[in-house]
C-alpha cells in the first residue's frame, strides 16, 4: 500500500468517525455522569506495543464532583457532594509489529453526601467494589519512522460488565451512578494520530473514541437502564522538558446525550464537558515512567440540572517488559 493511499484511507476512517459519531449522538442516548463506573475509554490514551513486548501500567485516579449545574450556570444551593476513587490495571501487549492487545480492569470506590444543607442530618453513603474491564485491539496502520513524523493507530473493543450493578443499602437498590458497575456490554471505536516535530522533539497527538452501549437490568427483567452512546476527544502535546522529566498538556472533550430507561430519556442526565489537564512524567528508570497530572474543567453545558467535576487528579506508573534489551521506550505520545 503506497503513502498516499494510506493517508487517503486515514482521511476516510477519521472523517468517517467524526461524522458518523456527531449523527448518532443527535439521534442515541449517551452515557452521562462522571461518576457511572470506571473511566475505562479515557484510560486508552496508550499507542502501539512492537511485538512481544509487554508494558504494565497502574493509574490511580480521583473525581471529585461537588459542583451543582443547570445548563452552563453554577448553582450555590447544593446539598449534596460527590467522589469517585477508582484504581486501573493495564496489560498491553505487541503481539505483531502492527497489531496489539489492551486489557484495562478497575476497583472503584464512591462516595455520596447527601443533606449538606444541615450538618446535623448529614449522610454518607459509600460504595466499592470491582469496576467493568475493557478489552481492545489496536493495529497500526501508519507507522512512525525515520522518514515518516507520523503514526495512525485504529482500534475496537468492548467493555465487559463484570462490575457489582445491583449493590443494595437496606434491601433497597442503589441507583446506577453508585454501582462499582454499570452492567452493560460497551463497544468501543477507538483511533490515535500523532505528528511528532522532530527538532524540537515536541509531538502532538490526539485521540478519538465512540461507544456504543446496551441496556441493563435493574430491577427486573422489564426494568431496563441504558447509560447510551458516549464520544471522548483528546487534543494534546508532549515534549522534553529538563534531564528525566516531560510536559503532557491535553484538552478533553466529552459529549452526551440523555440516559434512558425503558427507552424513555431520563431527566437531567447528558450534556458536554470541555476539561484542561496539565501533567508532568519523568523516567525513573529505563524500565519503569511515571506520570501526574490534574484535570481543570474549562466548560460544561449539561441537560436539566446536574452535579459536575470540580478537579481530577491522577498518577500512573507505567512498566516495560522489553524482548530487547534497549530498556524503556515507548515511543508513544499521550503519556
Amino acid at each position: 500500500m503506497s503513502d498516499t493511499t494510506k493517508i487517503l484511507l486515514t482521511a476516510i476512517i477519521a472523517i468517517f468517525l467524526w461524522v458518523g459519531d456527531g449523527i448518532l449522538m443527535r439521534t442515541l442516548s449517551a452515557q452521562t455522569c462522571s461518576c457511572a463506573g470506571a473511566p475505562l475509554v479515557g484510560a486508552q490514551s496508550l499507542g502501539s506495543i512492537e511485538q512481544g513486548n509487554l508494558v504494565l501500567g497502574f493509574t490511580t485516579h480521583f473525581n471529585n464532583i461537588d459542583k451543582l449545574y443547570a445548563g452552563s450556570d453554577e448553582l450555590k444551593n447544593r446539598s449534596a457532594d460527590r467522589s469517585t476513587f477508582t484504581n486501573l490495571l493495564e496489560a498491553n501487549y505487541g503481539i505483531t509489529n502492527r497489531l496489539s492487545f489492551t486489557g484495562t480492569f478497575s476497583y472503584v470506590t464512591k462516595e455520596r453526601v447527601t443533606g449538606l444543607q444541615n450538618s446535623t442530618t448529614s449522610q454518607t453513603l459509600q460504595t466499592a467494589g470491582v469496576g467493568d474491564a475493557l478489552v481492545m485491539l489496536k493495529y497500526n496502520l501508519i507507522k512512525q519512522t525515520l522518514w515518516k513524523p507520523y503514526q495512525f493507530i485504529v482500534g475496537a473493543g468492548s467493555k465487559i460488565p463484570i462490575g457489582s450493578f445491583s449493590e443494595t443499602l437496606n434491601g433497597i437498590q442503589l441507583n446506577a451512578d453508585m454501582q462499582p458497575g454499570t452492567g452493560s456490554w460497551d463497544y468501543t471505536g477507538w483511533t490515535f494520530l500523532s505528528y511528532t516535530f522532530r527538532a524540537q522533539n515536541i509531538t502532538l497527538f490526539t485521540v478519538n473514541a465512540f461507544s456504543k452501549t446496551t441496556s441493563a437490568q435493574r430491577f427486573n427483567k422489564n426494568d431496563n437502564f441504558e447509560f447510551g452512546n458516549e464520544l471522548n476527544s483528546l487534543l494534546g502535546a508532549t515534549g522534553p522538558l529538563f534531564n528525566r522529566f516531560s510536559f503532557n498538556l491535553r484538552l478533553k472533550y466529552r459529549t452526551a446525550g440523555s440516559d434512558l430507561r425503558n427507552g424513555v430519556n431520563l431527566p437531567s442526565t447528558g450534556g458536554e464537558w470541555l476539561n484542561f489537564e496539565p501533567g508532568i512524567g519523568t523516567q525513573l528508570t529505563d524500565r519503569l515512567s511515571m506520570q501526574v497530572s490534574g484535570e481543570i474543567p474549562i466548560y460544561r453545558n449539561v441537560n436539566g440540572t446536574q452535579p459536575s467535576t470540580t478537579y481530577i487528579l491522577s498518577a500512573s506508573l507505567f512498566f516495560s517488559l522489553n524482548k530487547n534489551e534497549g530498556g524503556f521506550n515507548l515511543g508513544l505520545p499521550g503519556r
